[in-house]
């Protein structure tokens, strides 16, 4: 027996989930708003996603999964390493802003911070993400280093961790005390006194 084609596409879900969980976090963002956000019966989304939280795993692989073809997109447009530095890591603190469409923060620290030290898959997922962006960062900036646009007084994976760890407390901070502007303006501060 075949069961009834879905009538819904997965990924405007996933994507409308991700946006429910960014807002609330994971613990208090219920089925009843998982339900209103998506307009799907609980039912279909336990039959097409899984539990609450396999529904919030999908969805965070997909938040992260696009922030990595966004950086890409931002390295390949750019005319310099350096360039390409500075458009992502600013661009990060855009997908952070606190306007209408985009609730505050950023979900993937939203959830290393609520998550990742007592979820093994969450804490799997965010390490496998960090890695690779670690990786490729890098490697962009020991492009910046060979080409003489960033210092090579640091090793480049250091200057990647100092830059990652910088942006981490930064999507903390534009939940509460700083604006957006305040947080450019923080991040061109840091990487002038960093590279």
């Amino acid at each position: 027996m075949v069961g009834r084609p879905r009538q819904f596409d997965e990924d405007q879900v996933l994507e409308k989930a991700m946006s429910a969980f960014w807002a609330h976090g994971y613990e208090t963002t219920s089925m009843l708003d998982l339900v209103s956000a998506t307009g799907l019966h609980k039912g279909s989304l336990y039959q097409a996603f899984g539990n609450k939280h396999d529904l919030f795993v999908k969805s965070l692989r997909r938040y992260l999964e696009e922030m990595r073809l966004e950086k890409s997109r931002l390295l390949k447009e750019a005319d310099s390493p350096l360039a390409g530095i500075y458009a992502v890591l600013h661009g990060m603190v855009e997908i952070s802003d606190d306007d209408d469409g985009c609730p505050k923060g950023c979900l993937a620290v939203n959830s290393l911070v609520e998550l990742a030290p007592h979820d093994l898959e969450v804490g799997s997922v965010m390490n496998e993400h960090t890695n690779q962006m670690l990786t490729s960062m890098t490697q962009v900036v020991s492009e910046a280093q060979a080409l003489g646009q960033i210092s090579d007084a640091r090793p480049a994976d250091l200057i990647c961790m100092l830059m990652m760890t910088f942006m981490s407390g930064l999507a903390t901070l534009i939940k509460g005390p700083i604006d957006k502007a305040q947080a450019h303006q923080l991040l061109d501060a840091e990487l002038k006194a960093l590279i």
